[in-house]
């Protein structure tokens, strides 16, 4: 096994360990957050990373008692929680698209030095056999596939993060539009049927602060 692993090193050149630690970093990271954000929930301390369930927590508590942070209204506060919250949950992702452009810089490089190959083996020879040139050309292509499906590899993960994050942030938005709709004077006017969460958890927010403001009218 550790034959065929310095094999495998060697096909492409220098280039190919930095490559596959890259590699190895981009599952580690890449799998971990698609596995914790598949089985996280709201309430889940366990498989959540830093801040998720603080930022979930105090946005219900936020929509339950209809009252925002210090200078911000009830909206600007439960958007903030959502923002991050969202920066939480995503907070992988610059990571792998980082990677991602790296292993393909890194894949282009394995080409350049493919090719440089190349060419010093004609200039010490003044003339190279096929398979020479073949080895060379050999070398600049699989680095240049290797790093490229890495990159693929990054960016599918990230966009699978994302969409992941995506469902989370709406499941919570229905739960707070549930929140500020459980008295009945605060429901909000029905919504379009292709009205988005955001756009009902702003109308809901909307209706309840209006319910909950007093009447400043005088007697007559």
């Amino acid at each position: 096994m550790t034959d065929q692993f310095c094999d495998f090193l060697r096909i492409g050149g220098p280039v190919m360990l930095p490559l596959t630690l890259i590699g190895v970093v981009i599952l580690t990271l890449g799998l971990y957050q698609v596995v914790w954000l598949a089985i996280w929930s709201f309430g889940s301390e366990r498989y959540a990373c830093a801040g998720a369930p603080r930022w979930a927590r105090k946005a219900q508590e936020m929509a339950r008692n209809r009252t925002g942070l210090a200078g911000l209204s009830l909206l600007e506060s439960i958007e903030l929680c959502l923002a991050r919250m969202e920066d939480c949950l995503t907070r992988r992702v610059p990571t792998l698209r980082f990677l991602a452009q790296i292993s393909t810089l890194l894949g282009f490089l394995g080409t350049v030095t493919g090719m440089v190959r190349v060419f010093n083996t004609v200039a010490q020879r003044g003339a190279a056999s096929p398979a020479d040139l073949a080895e060379g050309i050999y070398e600049a292509l699989f680095t240049t596939v290797y790093g490229l499906v890495l990159a693929l590899i990054a960016w599918g993960l990230s966009h699978v993060i994302e969409t992941l994050a995506r469902g989370h942030l709406r499941r919570l938005e229905l739960t707070l539009i549930d929140h500020l709709d459980d008295e009945p004077a605060a429901l909000p006017a029905a919504a379009p049927a292709a009205e988005s969460p955001s756009t009902k958890l702003a109308h809901a927010v909307a209706t309840a602060q209006g319910a909950a403001t007093p009447s400043t009218a005088g007697p007559a």
